[in-house]
């Protein structure tokens, strides 16, 4: 099939064709829906017609999609138009990695920031446990600002070879490896795959071996002059080494190319991980490694090339490590990167607006937002020490941020804004504050920081009072100016202001619209106008730089301070920060001393089916960021939050829990959370920030353009749960600390608070005959289990003994479960009456691993269970000492 410039396929107008292979053929195409240009890939009408093929089609690129990474291209949709089956994907502007490769050799530093990068997207697959089977140079693609992205991810079992021939277009197989049948493309093929065995992920490992080694030296590992020579090459010989080829390759690189391509798949890599960790060292210290010798290993691979290269650049990085904590002058010193454990007994706890930690400007300490008891505290932890301590006075703090002599730290709490001296004391409130925007301190005791009602960026004294309008966007705006930072003189600032509209001073204009991005104002002037683009928050850093993150990987950028210019181009530091798109929130903080703390994008969770006997029965999908999970009121569907880690929003998706069909019911930029269903099943209620701080919202399943708003207030609304008449919605409103609401869906729709209290409630759930509602409390310092009547009055009843979370009920209200301290599914055996009788509540099994969020099928016969994928999770927060020395190192390496 061959479609026209000007057809539709689906909501699709077709602009032009990109290319075409053995998986069909793909197109630019434009989605007119979002405004955006997408690449479809249409399947042969072979694919189309054939049922079974047809499904694994669906099952890979579905497992794809839940990638979520930078490094992959992500799938939008799959669909189906006019008998054709097709794939709408990411489209990427920029060239395959082919196309470079054929300009000859690349050199070392550009090599190792593009291997780093394909490699970390790879690691993210095969901790997915999908393995690509056809990574070539014409499947990686290097963009036109130097990200990379690896395609067709997911299309790697879609397809039996109908013949023996071998194509350099991707050839599939069914998801468990046909033994005797040759797959992939020759020439990068792995041993395994060339003598037609199974295959895992060290088979990619191979492949991308081959591909750093034509990188480094200009030539295939493995070309021949037939098939069967090159097939023949690659299970019994070895290719040329690195050094002949490419003399001023570092050693440490030729080892990982060595290692990589070893015969044996034991003798390679144990993880994915560790190669890319490996290029990652490598790209880092280059300038340490560039001028090692060494003898070239040919013949059988030696399992000591890992600890040697490690002892090449580990011995340096301790002794910089050393030096920079010890706070000494090193004119000449090398960035450090580490890891910072949270607070011992207490889980880290960003907000949604709060990057949940912050550097002081000195650089010698970090504060830590982190939950202790069921609420949010504040620790405080040198980076030269081993132990946090936590700040007095700091319960329910969040968006921590500090003044610029690093001796108070400003947080918010309770709706205020308040500050703290860094080495212990009481807090003092300073103003109302009730959206906790991370906010910016002046040198001469002004603060500034972001309000939404009524918007505008606001300044008050750091000794308290009342705060006043600097900033305010145009009346009729949706886009408030927000993320305000002072520059070095404490008298400008830089702020993101609107994307359209005028730019007010007070309620007086004084520039006409120029495009959203980085503005400049002052507190003494009137001075205001625009300087660049920008999509994320910032942060300005000495000695001369903004920092901002771009498709969730921060960059560094030299900026003029007089001129008020950003100059030569922007230089990655990190590839994978946390990002949120709606209030371009990133998880960054920089001292003006060299030292950079920064959140790692999240890391994906297991979604998977158990037993009350605790096994596991089944997983629903592949391993991805997944938050809000809810089954239909009839047990055939779920619907589940799936993030994008690089716009940092999630999207609602629905799954048929018996054939595995999944329907994403949104594409685009907006944040959608925390499915609830209709009483009837027929829609999906959800938390959506579509006209800012996030209300609750509606659609129907199976109804594109049905989507329409439920509950629209000021502040943040979350749904918990709906009534089985389908009458009444309890949702969650508050920020730092929440409150049960009910919503009536009939009738007045007037919305009353249920139990006002101080403390958090969350995880409403109304028992199947609607007279009771489950909860969790925070009141005695620990999260508990509590029941109540529905309508408020009478006591409440502590159902949990020693901590519990999370409640659901069984569909015939004959039990409620829920997970006590230790991760420990309970259940509870409840009877009917006009009291409200229970038994002692009795374990059904524990986990290993967090239980992150669940539900309950509806006859209790099994659990939909959200779980980290490694049993204790690893620290999010990273710092680097001496951040600028990662720039010279470019600079010395160009």
């Amino acid at each position: 099939m061959t479609l026209l410039a000007g057809s539709k396929l689906g909501p699709y107008e077709i602009l032009a064709p990109l290319g075409a292979g053995g998986m069909g053929e793909v197109y630019r195409a434009r989605d007119p829906r979002l405004g955006r240009d997408v690449a479809i890939k249409v399947l042969p009408a072979s694919f189309s017609s054939d049922p079974e093929r047809l499904h694994r089609f669906e099952q890979e690129a579905r497992s794809a999609s839940a990638l979520n990474h930078p490094g992959i291209v992500t799938i939008y949709e799959i669909g189906q138009a006019n008998s054709f089956s097709y794939i709408a994907m990411e489209l990427v502007q920029g060239r395959t990695l082919r196309e470079v490769i054929a300009e000859g050799a690349i050199p070392t530093k550009r090599l190792l920031s593009l291997a780093a990068q394909f490699a970390d997207a790879l690691a993210r697959a095969h901790e997915a446990r999908i393995v690509h089977r056809d990574l070539k140079p014409e499947n990686l693609m290097v963009t036109r600002d130097g990200f990379v992205k690896i395609l067709d991810f997911g299309l790697a079992k879609l397809a039996l070879p109908e013949s023996g021939e071998f194509s350099n277009l991707p050839t599939l197989a069914k998801p468990e490896t046909v033994p005797g049948v040759v797959l992939g493309t020759v020439g990068y093929m792995s041993p395994e795959q060339a003598s037609g065995k199974s295959v895992d992920f060290q088979s990619d490992q191979f492949s991308l071996g081959s591909i750093l080694y034509e990188m480094a030296t200009g030539r295939r590992a493995f070309s021949r002059g037939t098939t069967a020579e090159s097939l023949a090459a690659i299970i019994r010989e070895e290719p040329e080494p690195v050094e002949s080829l490419a003399p001023a390759s570092p050693v440490a690189l030729r080892w990982v190319i060595e290692r990589c391509l070893a015969k044996d798949p034991e003798e390679r890599y144990a993880s994915t991980r560790d190669l890319a960790r490996d290029l990652a060292h490598l790209r880092d210290h280059l300038s340490e490694v560039s001028g090692q010798t060494a003898p070239s290993l040919v013949g059988p691979r030696k399992r000591w090339t890992v600890p040697v290269l490690m002892i090449t650049t580990l011995a340096a990085i301790a002794v910089a490590v050393w030096s920079a904590l010890s706070h000494k002058p090193q004119p000449s010193g090398r960035a450090v990167k580490f890891a910072v454990p949270i607070p011992a007994g207490t889980t880290y706890a960003p907000g949604e607006v709060s990057r949940g930690f912050s550097v002081s400007p000195d650089g010698t300490r970090l504060v830590i937002e982190a939950f202790s008891k069921g609420r949010r505290h504040l620790y405080v932890r040198r980076l030269d020490a081993e132990e946090a301590v936590e700040l007095e006075g700091s319960v329910d703090a969040t968006a921590p941020f500090w003044s610029q002599d690093s001796r108070f730290i400003a947080f918010y709490a309770d709706g205020k804004l308040k500050k703290v001296p860094a080495e212990g004391g009481r807090p003092e409130e300073l103003c109302d504050a009730l959206l906790p925007f991370i906010g910016t301190w002046s040198s001469s005791g002004t603060i500034l920081f972001t309000r939404l009602d009524p918007p505008g960026i606001f300044r008050v004294s750091d000794r308290g009072g009342k705060a006043t309008r600097i900033v305010s966007p145009l009346v009729s705006s949706t886009a408030p100016p927000i993320w305000p930072y002072f520059l070095p003189d404490g008298r400008r600032f830089l702020y993101l202001g609107e994307r359209e509209g005028r730019v007010y001073r007070g309620e007086r204009e004084v520039r006409g619209d120029e495009g959203g991005g980085l503005r400049l104002a002052a507190l003494d002037s009137s001075e205001e106008r625009f300087i660049a683009p920008m999509q994320s928050r910032f942060e300005y850093a000495a000695p001369g730089f903004i920092l901002y993150v771009r498709e969730s990987a921060l960059f560094a950028q030299s900026f003029d301070v007089r001129e008020m210019k950003l100059l030569d181009e922007p230089r990655l530091l990190v590839p994978n920060v946390h990002y949120f798109y709606g209030p371009r929130h990133a998880a960054f903080s920089a001292s003006q001393t060299g030292v950079l703390a920064y959140q790692i994008a999240k890391r994906p969770s297991r979604l998977a089916w158990f037993g009350r006997d605790g096994k596991e029965a089944g997983q629903l999908s592949e391993p991805s960021v997944v938050g809000g999970l809810r089954i239909s009121p009839d047990g055939s569907r779920a619907a589940v939050d799936v993030e994008n880690p690089t716009t940092g929003t999630s999207d609602i998706w629905v799954f048929e829990l018996a054939g595995g069909v999944s329907t994403r019911l949104h594409s685009d930029p907006v944040d959608e959370i925390m499915p609830v269903w209709s009483a009837d099943g027929s829609r999906v209620l959800y938390r959506s920030d579509r006209r800012g701080p996030p209300d609750i919202y509606e659609i129907g399943v199976g109804g594109p353009g049905s989507e329409k708003p439920v509950l629209e207030l000021p502040g943040v609304q979350q749904p918990e749960d709906i009534s089985r008449d389908g009458k009444l919605l309890a949702y969650l409103e508050g920020v730092t600390t929440t409150n049960i609401w009910m919503f009536p869906l009939d009738g007045q729709r007037k919305p009353w608070v249920w139990a006002p209290t101080r403390f958090s409630q969350s995880s409403a759930r109304f028992s199947p005959d609607g007279r009771w509602l489950a909860y969790e409390s925070d009141e005695t310092g620990d999260p508990e289990v509590y029941v109540a009547l529905t309508d408020g009055a009478g006591e409440k009843r502590r159902i949990s003994p020693a901590g519990g979370r999370l409640p659901r009920w069984r569909r015939d209200g004959k039990e409620l479960f829920y997970i006590a301290t230790g991760n420990s599914v309970m259940a509870v055996a409840v009877s009917s009456g006009s009291g409200w009788q229970s038994a002692t509540p009795s374990m059904l099994f524990r986990k290993d691993n967090e239980i992150e969020n669940w539900d309950v099928a509806p006859d209790g016969s099994r659990f939909l269970i959200r779980a980290p994928l490694e049993k204790v999770r690893e620290s999010p927060l990273r710092v680097i000492v001496n951040w600028p020395a990662l720039l010279k190192s470019e600079s010395r390496n160009d």
